[in-house]
């Protein structure tokens, strides 16, 4: 999926985006310098506000006060825009001649890819005269859902290059990007928030929303708002406290386990953020599980974690328990990438989770 759960702004001020300024430091010099990297791979972990930066950074570049800084070339550049500047406002409603986004298109796609025609879009987009005389900005959120069709003509636009142009790509995969790819970006790796900064982003965008519910999501998601809202707006978050209680009741509720399965495990491009969440959601209470059956420490547990991971323990090995992890990522993966029914493959988890192995 693109990165959607990435992208956290607040609705009211879109340029109201909190850390980061690693990356907002390295453009500000690079424009300063005059030696602007005609591309930039922003990694880090999903939903820590990534495409949004990317977005940001591209209404930076096409605000009147950056056009005005490059003409003159009499101020250092400092990052900072204003909702009001009339550049800025045109790239966040969509409308700037000069600015292109591309991500999947939902609508009649399976795969929820980027298209190879959505990439092949930006030939003319990047060759064509700037409309309003400044630079060309194109952000790709994300790297992660172009096939390989589509990464060889990204590939031919980052070996030639076009004056006064900067593709901004996201990724929270770059590994499994092609190595010619990475090398030819400038790669800037963004950090997940603190916790307090996480719960101040989140209280930003639900003001009304309860502390308590908004500490949870906080804890939750690790440092990433925007996976936050999206466990929280797909209903992932609401599936795996279900999916904790059962796990920890005294008697296996296969019914119950249906149920909950096949909305945790909902199908096609528009069910996505739900499996991807219970992914998310899964992964974190193995790792919790086994490095407690371990006797190591590391992430605090949810309240309503602790008794699933409590049960897990008298019923596993921390050995066993790694053994799920391993195979929950692998086999998720293997489901999403053949369309497999998502809802049985988290049965089939669930119920093994629920089974004793331990004499």
């Amino acid at each position: 999926m693109n990165d959607a759960n990435d992208k956290f702004d607040d609705a009211a001020d879109p340029t109201a985006i909190v850390g980061h300024s690693d990356f907002t430091n390295a453009l500000a010099g690079a424009l300063a310098s005059g030696r602007m990297h005609h591309a930039w791979l922003l990694t880090g972990p999903r939903g820590i506000g990534k495409a949004s930066m990317a977005r940001l950074a591209a209404a930076w570049l096409l605000s009147e006060q950056a056009a005005a800084t490059s003409l003159f070339g009499d101020a250092v550049p400092q990052f900072a825009v204003s909702p009001d500047d009339p550049g800025a406002n045109l790239v966040f409603r969509g409308a700037h001649p000069d600015y292109l986004a591309i991500a999947p298109v939902l609508d009649d796609n399976k795969s929820g890819q980027i298209k190879i025609d959505q990439i092949r879009d930006m030939v003319p987009f990047m060759a064509h005269k700037p409309a309003r005389g400044g630079w060309r900005v194109a952000v790709i959120d994300s790297m992660d859902e172009i096939n390989r069709n589509g990464a060889n003509a990204m590939l031919k636009l980052l070996e030639e290059p076009p004056e006064k142009a900067v593709i901004f790509l996201v990724s929270s995969r770059p590994g499994q990007l092609p190595p010619t790819i990475r090398s030819r970006c400038r790669v800037v790796r963004l950090s997940a928030l603190d916790a307090a900064m996480c719960r101040d982003v989140l209280a930003k965008i639900w003001p009304d929303a309860d502390a308590g519910h908004i500490d949870l999501l906080a804890q939750l998601c690790g440092g990433a708002p925007g996976r936050a809202i999206s466990l929280a707006e797909s209903g992932a978050a609401d599936c795996y406290q279900v999916a904790c209680s059962l796990l920890a009741a005294p008697k296996l509720d296969v019914g119950a386990m249906a149920a909950l399965t096949g909305k945790w495990g909902r199908g096609a491009a528009a069910g996505r953020p739900t499996r991807e969440g219970a992914v998310f959601c899964l992964d974190r209470l193995l790792r919790l599980a086994a490095l407690t059956a371990s006797g190591g420490t590391s992430l605090t547990p949810c309240n309503f974690e602790t008794g699933a991971i409590d049960v897990l323990c008298k019923r596993h090995t921390a050995a066993t328990l790694a053994g799920f992890h391993d195979a929950l990522l692998k086999d998720s993966s293997r489901a999403e990438g053949l369309y497999l029914d998502f809802s049985q493959f988290l049965l089939r988890l669930m119920i093994k989770l629920y089974e004793k192995t331990l004499p």
